[in-house]
């Protein structure tokens, strides 16, 4: 059993059969098909627990991960990190890429709401899978770590999603278990310099 198969919990089981369901229930062609997938529908959001009248998984079909960016912001040997509102855990500024935008523009964008600060993205760090960071169940979500240099701005954090935002070096960082699930590694790659990181 490989490592993503090990987070296969009950919940994530779910959320796999709900998108499955959703697609084969768009592109089956015939009604006994239809009924078999309505099926595995009505079974994966029992086991979900959700009730009868839950919004679905997705109203969009092949249901696929969400994509998100996070800035991995340099200036000189520092990175800059936000502490976010929610769970009080240190993080690269990022968030959802919107309909129409590419990656480079989301980034730009996520770290100036978030920080105040404006960079230059210059290179990929890697692409991460947010089910491989933590066991709870969550949306599946591939992040899109973009490292960047600041090239104007000073910090001023959102006040309705981010307590402080600061630059860090290596030694300075806070402990592993400070950090929002994967942001610790995926800070020290970018720190590190690689470049293309696939999970």
């Amino acid at each position: 059993m490989n490592d993503w198969e090990g987070r296969l919990t009950p919940a994530r089981i779910a959320h796999i059969l709900e998108g499955l369901a959703l697609d084969g229930r768009y592109y089956a062609d015939n009604d006994y098909d239809k009924t078999r997938y309505n099926r595995i529908l009505e079974l994966a959001r029992a086991l979900e627990n959700l009730p009868h009248d839950a919004p679905l998984l997705s109203e969009v079909v092949p249901v696929t991960p969400k994509v998100g960016v996070d800035g991995a912001v340099i200036d000189q040997e520092a990175i800059l990190l936000i502490q976010r509102k929610d769970t009080q855990k240190w993080a690269m500024p990022g968030g959802a890429v919107e309909v129409g935008e590419r990656p480079s523009e989301a980034v730009i964008r996520e770290v100036q709401e978030e920080t105040g600060i404006v960079i230059q993205p210059d290179n990929v760090v890697g692409v991460f899978d947010n089910w491989m960071d933590r066991d709870v169940v969550s949306h599946h979500l591939y992040h899109i770590v973009v490292r960047g240099h600041k090239i104007r701005g000073k910090i001023e954090p959102q006040p309705e999603e981010i307590l402080e935002a600061r630059w860090f070096n290596l030694a300075e960082l806070p402990p592993r278990d400070q950090f929002h699930p994967g942001h610790y590694d995926r800070v020290l790659k970018s720190l590190r310099g690689t470049v293309g990181a696939l999970d």
